[in-house]
């Protein structure tokens, strides 16, 4: 048998690993939906500079925090791999460690309203849970719940959207308001008001987009604020093609797209989130939930 000359050779060698990369990147694909990565998030008030800094959180540890929530978003319930028994058992370990003053949902319950059962079933056992354990259970609305009212609880959580709920800082005394906005979805966007928080409270905002923080007004105040939305990229391609290609917002085109950011007074921490997006795979992008420290 002939042999092959060497290039040939090393064509096929190079061919045959690339194909095995691109199947073991696609096995892991969709793989990593089923992984939860449950963290803790310390956010403290922000600087008034312009621009967007991508902070850490580590050197709060030692404090005392004024607020402490457990926060959750993008549920996307018919491509959550993430089940809510394992949510519920997160939400138990960080109230037993270190009680939670609420459990917070950042809206898209699920990718169609068609599919609404399975999402406010989902959250039905959060909000059990939370009952069971004393703690209230918030949430808002995004861009793919337009058909749901939040407002009669039968999303099962409470919704913040226009309102305000008073909290008292556990370290300081001041109060924090915890306060929301509607999402009007993705065609014909409008950016809602943030709810007329007293310049003499701590703002804390949940608003399902984060690129909510470019369309503040002069007279909104925020001073934390909680988001979604992105899924961190979802699929974190190279040179982040999935925004350019896959997905749209002004925030990422900034490589603001998940972490904690402090912009102009604002400190906003947006989430990977939980469920998947039109195909159940992630890249790079391992679903997430997290204890939100707030130091005030």
């Amino acid at each position: 048998m002939k042999e092959l000359p060497l290039g040939i050779l090393i064509l096929i060698i190079v061919l045959s690993l690339l194909l095995l990369a691109a199947l073991i990147i696609t096995v892991w694909a969709f793989i990593e939906p089923h992984i939860l990565d449950v963290n803790t998030v310390r956010m403290s008030p922000a600087a008034k500079d312009p621009g967007f800094k991508k902070v850490s959180s580590s050197s709060l540890s030692n404090n005392k925090p004024g607020l402490r929530l457990f926060f959750f978003s993008d549920l996307h319930a018919e491509l959550c791999m993430i089940k809510p028994e394992r949510l519920i058992s997160a939400i138990r370990d960080a109230h037993h460690n270190n009680p939670l003053d609420a459990v917070v949902f950042g809206g898209d319950i699920c990718n169609s309203y068609t599919s609404k059962d399975k999402g406010l079933a989902y959250l039905k056992k959060i909000s059990d849970a939370c009952d069971e354990l004393g703690i209230p259970f918030y949430g808002v609305t995004g861009n793919h719940d337009l058909e749901f009212d939040p407002s009669d609880r039968k999303c099962h959580f409470i919704s913040v959207e226009n309102e305000m709920i008073p909290f008292t800082s556990h370290a300081t005394g001041k109060q924090i308001m915890l306060c929301g906005t509607d999402d009007s979805g993705r065609k014909k966007r409008v950016w809602n008001k943030v709810p007329p928080v007293p310049s003499d409270c701590v703002s804390v905002l949940l608003a399902h987009n984060p690129d909510s923080i470019l369309h503040f007004e002069k007279d909104e105040h925020v001073d934390f604020m909680l988001s979604g939305h992105f899924h961190g990229g979802q699929l974190k391609l190279p040179f982040h093609l999935e925004f350019v290609k896959l997905r749209s917002g002004e925030l990422p085109r900034q490589e603001v797209i998940e972490g904690v950011f402090e912009h102009e007074g604002i400190s906003m921490f947006i989430t990977r989130g939980l469920g998947c997006n039109a195909l159940p795979i992630r890249l790079r992008s391992i679903p997430e939930a997290s204890v939100v420290e707030i130091f005030v």
